[in-house]
């Protein structure tokens, strides 16, 4: 019975991770699960061990329910949905400064999507007054050579943003949210910054806020969508995996005691 639950589950299971994954050798890791999940479903039993033989139609109804809901998360926002009740309301209140977590970069060299809307959301915050200075937190990565660090300075070049007001964070250091937000805490601290408007993506507002408030931050979420706009606001496959991504990433951090 159980071999059988764990068949009829382990086509979606093995969607939810590789969906998860980001890294090109991931994906080739996932494409070779792919055949390997077609070649179960129709190769003849008698080429397929006793074992696998056994669990077969469990897992061939598993796999068409996984491709059912693949198809159902392509055509309906159900991942902005999934987003919707992690959305913070957008502060009014001033800061002492404006820190944005940037968001990768592209295979091209450019600032991913969601790097544009946060960098140019927080330029706004700026230069409306809601803080005198704009903190951008980047990580080491890169991605075909091309650093986030040197995209989103370029960006930021394009924007005019006056380089007494802007501050780039660049460290090895900085991998998950919960080291950028250490890191942050060693360089505001010094600066005897305390209060932050915090700029993220939709479904990454509130576990951010929440990493942020438990190092001791006074965090005014300002986030780039609220609720009436994030429902579509990303592909809808692309938005599941973020929801996913942060529905997951929750669990973890509380179990961790990071939020």
């Amino acid at each position: 019975m159980l071999g059988k639950l764990i068949a009829l589950f382990l086509p979606f299971l093995g969607f939810i991770v590789f969906h998860q994954l980001h890294r090109v050798y991931s994906y080739f890791y996932a494409t070779i699960y792919l055949l390997f999940c077609i070649y179960y479903c129709l190769a003849p039993k008698k080429q397929l061990p006793k074992i696998l033989r056994k669990y077969r139609n469990a897992f061939k109804t598993g796999s068409t329910i996984t491709l059912a809901i693949i198809i159902l998360l392509i055509a309906f926002p159900i991942g902005g949905y999934m987003t919707v009740p992690l959305i913070l309301p957008h502060s009014t209140e001033s800061a002492d400064a404006v820190l944005v977590l940037a968001s990768g970069v592209s295979p091209a060299g450019e600032p991913s999507f969601s790097c544009y809307q946060r960098v140019i959301h927080g330029a706004k915050l700026l230069k409306e007054g809601q803080a005198k200075h704009l903190y951008i937190s980047t990580g080491f990565s890169e991605t075909n050579g091309f650093k986030e660090y040197d995209a989103v300075a370029s960006l930021t070049q394009m924007l005019e943003i006056p380089k007494d007001k802007l501050t780039i964070f660049k460290s090895e250091d900085i991998k998950t949210t919960a080291t950028e937000a250490a890191y942050a805490k060693i360089q505001l601290e010094a600066k005897g910054i305390n209060t932050i408007l915090l700029t993220t993506s939709n479904a990454h507002i509130y576990r951010s806020c929440l990493t942020f408030s438990k190092l001791g931050f006074k965090v005014l979420p300002a986030p780039c969508h609220n609720k009436e706009t994030t429902v579509y606001a990303n592909e809808n496959l692309s938005m599941f995996r973020a929801a996913m991504h942060e529905w997951i990433g929750l669990a973890w951090y509380f179990i961790m005691r990071r939020i």
